[in-house]
């Protein structure tokens, strides 16, 4: 047995761009071509690596339009993809998730639904192999993404990314790639994620079921993802109670948003604060709608939190021990707050993590008032 050496980056000698002109030189005017982006697994992560997907997708779609072949450009990945599923074809061409898509299964699966037209050129955003040693035995003409998984021997570039010694925002982080793909000058274009686009408005036919009359709302992300209870607003009921009384004070009806295993959770939050609980009865283009349509959000770091915040909307996020500096949702109008961890109350996070003992991390936003995050969201809203 012998173990192939994986370099930090690979590099060809042609950059993505020239491999991508090449590829896109060999298709007849009128003809048709595909490429292939795969999208990281956490929506907090997807939303961080779209500047970079925008920007290839903007800047290979405008030369296969200069000569007269039509790009159609696809998106693959697992949940968080499906974000794109009713913006098809406005948007992409094809969105296909990996549990409603047998050939992502297994790289010869796919490499087999491509047939003998496989894309042109292959970008992969996470860690998943499968598309990577597709596009390889293919023969795809542009492979590249992130150095992070295995077998990047396959890729034309690679470069690593989830280093925690790494400085800088994941946004940054994707520039490396971004360049060898569109060219060494090109800096990322962020897009507004809006509901026009993506589909979703039959969320609000949800809210008027729920009592909704049709005045400004605000969404509230109470629950981070299950693996990091930290990142709670703590003590977990009387911020999210109290902010509940300060918007129907103003004439803004609160709203709760979360995950079908958040719905028993959130239940007596939605009780205590009389919000309107749609934890559970969204899917994701109508989560984005329901934030783009939104007065404002409030939320704790998690993936509503980067949602909200690519849409433009006022959007205030409650960090605890979060690196703002890795991971702030990018967007126009986004503040983060932080409390002071000193002399605070150590609340317990589950027993299920052996580090707690070192991780009081939730005390850092015991000291945030509700009356701060309510008044930021509002100079934010009153920002032209």
């Amino acid at each position: 047995m012998f173990k192939i050496e994986e370099r930090p980056a690979r590099v060809g000698k042609r950059d993505g761009l020239a491999r991508f002109q090449e590829a896109l030189g060999r298709i007849p005017a009128g003809g048709r071509a595909e490429v292939w982006f795969r999208l990281p697994i956490q929506l907090g992560d997807m939303i961080m690596a779209l500047p970079s997907l925008f920007t290839v997708k903007n800047a290979w779609q405008q030369l296969a339009q200069a000569r007269g072949v039509r790009l159609d450009c696809v998106i693959t990945g697992r949940r968080s993809a499906a974000l794109f599923r009713e913006s098809v074809p406005q948007v992409f061409a094809a969105c296909h998730l990996d549990d409603e898509f047998p050939p992502s299964r297994s790289p010869l699966q796919l490499r087999r639904h491509w047939g003998p037209c496989p894309p042109i050129a292959v970008v992969n955003y996470s860690k998943s192999d499968r598309l990577k040693l597709a596009a390889w035995l293919a023969g795809v003409p542009v492979r590249a993404g992130i150095g992070d998984g295995s077998a990047n021997w396959s890729y034309h570039f690679s470069h690593p990314f989830m280093s925690y010694d790494a400085v800088g925002h994941r946004v940054f982080r994707y520039l490396p790639l971004t360049r060898w793909l569109a060219g060494p000058e090109t800096n990322h274009q962020q897009e507004r994620l809006d509901s026009a686009r993506f589909g979703g408005r039959s969320v609000l036919d949800q809210l008027r079921t729920l009592g909704w009359d049709g005045r400004p709302y605000v969404v509230f992300g109470v629950f981070p993802l299950p693996p990091f209870p930290e990142r709670r607003w703590m003590p977990l009921e009387a911020p999210w109670v109290h902010l509940a009384e300060l918007a129907r004070a103003a004439g803004v009806t609160p709203v709760l948003v979360g995950g079908p295993e958040q719905r028993e959770a959130l239940a007596p939050i939605a009780r205590a604060s009389g919000a309107l609980d749609l934890s559970g009865r969204t899917d994701l283009p109508q989560l984005l709608a329901l934030l783009d349509l939104a007065y404002g959000t409030i939320s704790v770091d998690t993936g509503i939190a980067h949602l909200a915040a690519a849409t433009g909307r006022p959007t205030v996020v409650i960090f605890s021990h979060g690196q703002e500096f890795w991971d702030f949702p990018c967007g126009p109008k986004v503040i983060s707050l932080r409390g002071n961890p000193a002399f605070e109350p150590l609340y317990p996070v589950s027993p299920r993590f052996p580090d707690d003992v070192v991780r009081p991390w939730t005390a850092a936003t015991s000291s945030i008032p509700a009356e701060r995050a309510w008044s930021v969201l509002n100079a934010l809203a009153a920002e032209p």
